[in-house]
């Protein structure tokens, strides 16, 4: 249980970096990308926390997007 938790902590971190760093890209085609790893970690970091969120994990992992 505790790893679980601190891998979703791990992931939450992962996700406020990305953000920041799709904040602060001149890119738009890098702001898009980060935005989306900043997505896929904040899904990874709820499905590690929340039984809930196990079919969005898995779906997550299987196909690489949660839609």
């Amino acid at each position: 249980m505790w790893d679980a938790l601190n891998r979703a902590e791990s992931y939450r971190d992962l996700a406020e970096e990305c953000r920041r760093l799709a904040a602060n890209s001149l890119s738009a085609q890098m702001r898009n990308r980060f935005s989306k790893m900043a997505d896929d970690y904040s899904t990874l970091a709820e499905g590690r926390t929340s039984l809930r969120g196990l079919p969005v994990l898995l779906r997550t992992v299987a196909t690489g997007s949660a839609n």
